[in-house]
């Protein structure tokens, strides 16, 4: 059986190629695939807790109903019932579902092309460093920017994102 053995040119290259996407990543766009990961991940977090909030409203609601009592019975129930219309607007105003997909979306396509450039595959393939290195750049600015338009959409109410892995 024969052992893989890498082409130690291949290994510099992928070395050389990995400490220029780094240093891409860390210092021109101030890590910015980590902050969109990580802002998915808070938002997804946020959207879950207000879905949660409301079905323990409604749960609510419903056992309130059921207890014997008086007068505070349609009052406590009337005001969860306003406490999950107020729950829901906000969750329709702060878009937490739809801007969570959108920047998971963008850290994983940012790291998607990292893993293209540094194998040297895809559009980087058979290209000089110079020329990967601006097709790279040029790659992930064009992610960002489709990531801030789709915000702005999202934010204006004109359109969704439908898919989570959305080209």
């Amino acid at each position: 059986m024969r052992t893989f053995r890498p082409d130690p040119i291949l290994r510099t290259r992928s070395k050389e190629r990995a400490a220029f996407a780094d240093r891409y990543y860390d210092q021109d766009l101030k890590k910015q695939r980590e902050w969109y990961s990580d802002k998915a991940n808070a938002l997804k977090k946020r959207g879950e807790a207000i879905a949660f909030l409301v079905i323990f409203l409604g749960a609510a609601t419903t056992f309130i109903q059921a207890l014997p009592g008086g007068p505070w019975k349609s009052i406590v129930s009337a005001a969860l019932g306003a406490s999950i219309v107020i729950v829901e607007g906000w969750k329709k105003i702060a878009r937490y579902d739809d801007t969570w997909r959108a920047y998971r979306a963008a850290s994983e396509r940012m790291k998607h092309e990292r893993r293209l450039y540094l194998n040297a595959a895809g559009q980087y393939e058979g290209h000089d460093e110079e020329k990967a290195r601006k097709l790279f750049v040029s790659a992930v600015e064009d992610i960002i920017s489709e990531e801030q338009q789709l915000f702005w959409s999202i934010r204006h109410g004109e359109g969704k994102l439908a898919r989570a892995d959305a080209p």
